[in-house]
């Protein structure tokens, strides 16, 4: 298991650049070529030992990046899962789909230039297909705080309640493509934008179709 450092919650701005030359690295060239040094050099610090010194380790500068991004996109999703808990909407699939896609759309288009959507595809690339359970073992690791990620696997949970009539481990499986799927689509719009599409999709209805056939995809 990996060494448990504190993710930084409240960043300055000296962490900020190295957490946001973190992420545009990884999402560009996967972890394996986001280096402590690349990620430093990228950030603009001459001393090489600065993720040492802000983050502990560079694994302590990744656990804050997800923190990081994850927490005002889970704000969002808390507050849309619970109405629709509220309103007797948690088993309808596409209220289940809004929850997850609304506040992530929101969040990439508020980031001009985003990475977060190819930082996540890469964030997945080493978990397995049916990626839930392990990431739910790997947060436990932080026990004294509240991990924002665990508003979005209960999410999934919900969802694989209504997938395949709540039958495992088709039901997980089906999330997991969707989710995955998604996380692709998204990942290809940010690649567009960065590179000025003429062609690129407007956001809020990629957001509507990645809603529809979400939905469509969990229960068919």
């Amino acid at each position: 298991m990996r060494e448990v450092t504190i993710p930084v919650l409240e960043p300055s701005p000296a962490q900020v650049r190295l957490m946001e030359s973190a992420e545009r690295l990884v999402a560009l060239r996967g972890f394996d070529g986001a280096s402590s040094r690349a990620i430093t050099q990228e950030a603009g610090h001459r001393n090489h030992s600065a993720i040492a010194y802000y983050f502990g380790n560079r694994e302590g500068l990744i656990d804050s990046v997800y923190h990081w991004r994850s927490k005002p996109i889970n704000v969002d999703r808390r507050a849309m899962v619970d109405d629709l808990v509220a309103h007797g909407r948690d088993t309808d699939p596409e209220a289940l789909m809004r929850a997850f896609v609304e506040p992530y759309a929101t969040a990439l288009a508020a980031l001009r230039p985003s990475f977060w959507a190819r930082y996540t595809v890469a964030a997945l690339a080493d978990r397995p297909l049916i990626f839930m359970g392990e990431v739910r073992r790997d947060l436990k690791r932080f026990s004294d705080i509240e991990v924002p990620l665990s508003v979005t696997l209960n999410l999934f949970d919900m969802m694989r309640a209504v997938a395949c009539g709540g039958r495992e481990p088709a039901a997980g499986l089906r999330v997991a493509v969707v989710i995955r799927s998604i996380n692709a689509t998204m990942a290809a719009w940010e690649a567009d934008v960065e590179r000025k599409d003429l062609d690129t999709v407007p956001l809020a209805v990629l957001t509507e179709e990645s809603v529809r056939l979400g939905a469509v995809t969990l229960t068919s």
